[in-house]
């Protein structure tokens, strides 16, 4: 058995690897999301008498800007000189810019309710009967985690009477919609970006302004041409000046794209904040770029004064000083040891934690890129411990409880690793591929005849995709819809 030899007539012994302190407090470090890392160094900082924050500078970001291929930038990644498109003020996150200009958001959740929580008080607002108040309630658990309803009306309607008897129509629905959309804060309801967009501008104190007309203006006939930071053409033809242009890029910098994080959960319905570790991004040229979230963790060093006594004591002989001081001198030595080593378990954490980032991105480029899930690759934890050259369990820690803000939204980390299942062809594809799929096809399929288990296969074998009728019923369940017989 490796790790053991015995010879006849003697024990057997075991060799086993001990971690050193040193060790052990770089794999805490590296496991700890942003949050946890800063109340770690906060207490470090009170029991440390020789740890010190360094108000004197800032993080010195050195994450590595990749140079990429042009590609059109997403909903929430609009140009450097926009800044920063993630959040309105109030919720940003105060760190080193990134490459790209961006910064990071975070989802702040209410202390005793959640986002749906605050939704459903506001239903209280509006005279509605029962009915209309089911289907209210019914439209607030549809959005998606961000406020944005993407869920087609349609598909809302058959749920509505086919699981809850429940009759509506399409314009009912739409009035409905209507009432929610006047929630607070403006955006909530929205069915696209552009929408979310518009909400807000005409909910604004001042939307009847000059200003507001043509944010108004921009927005609802060049928001392709906002999307690709096509600033030139815009002035062209909306006929602005340069200090038109300035005031909208800023007016933009003001909208929020995702109005359900402001009240609650970025991501996911259960209480919780969630504060992104790495920051994905596009730059002015569409290069990806990556940067460390340093959240409110500040720089640290050592006690200047701790180091210069230390050093005055340097060469002299210590026996002829009092025990007292000699204890005093071993006490501080070991404490200015202890934060030297502190500060090189978070350069070392800074180094882990953008190496396996880096593979990721590397990994998971088309991802990055376009924000197409379909794109995403298989990827195990053993494929990017080979590609960085890290233990297994060092990018176990790395991907545990950590999140990452892209172009295309907040994902936690392991969110990015899929197992693989094999095209028709040959090649491999994640399963997240298939389900996104076989979702599309069940709810393009005719509500009157739903398609079987059997139907549904040979549907995704047309698509190329090589799975058996169990694993698409098994995909089928983990996606909530039942089986044909309840569906129609």
């Amino acid at each position: 058995m490796p790790g053991k030899f015995s010879q006849v007539g003697t024990q057997v012994q075991t060799q086993t690897q001990t971690l050193t302190p040193q060790q052990m407090l770089v794999s805490l470090l590296t496991e700890l999301p942003i949050e946890a890392l800063h109340e770690r160094i906060d207490q470090e900082l009170k029991e440390n008498i020789s740890l010190e924050r360094d108000d004197s500078q800032d993080w010195d970001d050195d994450s590595p800007t990749t140079e990429e291929p042009e590609a059109t930038l997403s909903a929430d990644s609009l140009s450097d000189e926009m800044g920063d498109f993630g959040m309105s003020d109030d919720y940003t996150d105060d760190y080193p810019a990134a490459s790209s200009g961006r910064m990071a958001t975070e989802g702040m959740v209410g202390e005793t309710e959640s986002f749906y929580g605050q939704l459903e008080e506001q239903i209280g607002f509006f005279h509605l009967d029962e009915h209309e108040e089911e289907i209210l309630r019914y439209l607030i658990g549809s959005l998606d985690d961000d406020g944005l309803l993407r869920v087609p009306l349609q598909q809302i309607q058959d749920e509505l009477e086919v699981y809850h008897s429940v009759s509506t129509s399409p314009e009912e629905l739409e009035q409905v919609l209507h009432i929610l959309q006047q929630f607070d804060p403006a955006g909530i309801g929205a069915r696209s970006l552009q929408e979310c967009l518009l909400l807000q501008i005409r909910r604004a104190p001042d939307a009847q302004s000059a200003t507001k007309q043509k944010l108004e203006q921009l927005i609802g006939q060049y928001f392709d041409l906002l999307m690709a930071k096509r600033w030139e053409r815009i002035q062209h033809d909306m006929h602005l000046s340069d200090s038109d242009v300035h005031t909208l890029q800023r007016e933009v910098r003001r909208l929020n794209p995702r109005p359900g994080s402001s009240m609650g959960e970025a991501i996911g319905r259960n209480l919780q904040q969630i504060t992104p570790d790495f920051i994905v991004d596009l730059d002015a040229d569409a290069h990806l770029t990556l940067s460390l979230n340093n959240g409110h963790v500040p720089p640290l060093r050592v006690s200047a004064d701790d180091l210069d006594f230390l050093h005055s004591y340097e060469g002299k002989d210590v026996r002829n000083l009092s025990t007292s001081v000699r204890d005093g001198i071993a006490y501080l030595r070991d404490r200015v040891e202890k934060a030297q080593g502190f500060i090189a378990a978070l350069q070392q954490r800074r180094r882990t934690l953008t190496a396996t980032m880096q593979a990721i991105m590397s990994m998971q480029r088309p991802f990055f890129e376009t924000g197409d899930e379909t794109l995403l690759r298989p990827m195990t934890l053993e494929d990017v411990a080979q590609r960085t050259g890290l233990h297994l369990s060092t990018v176990s820690r790395v991907s545990n409880a950590k999140w990452v803000q892209t172009p295309w939204g907040i994902y936690p980390l392991k969110w990015f690793f899929t197992s693989a299942a094999r095209l028709q062809e040959g090649s491999d594809v994640s399963v997240r591929a298939i389900k996104i799929a076989l979702k599309e096809i069940i709810e393009a399929e005719d509500k009157k005849a739903p398609l079987s288990d059997e139907a549904l296969t040979q549907a995704l074998h047309a698509r190329g995709f090589d799975v058996a009728r169990r694993t698409v019923a098994k995909y089928r369940d983990a996606l909530g819809f039942p089986v044909a017989r309840l569906r129609t």
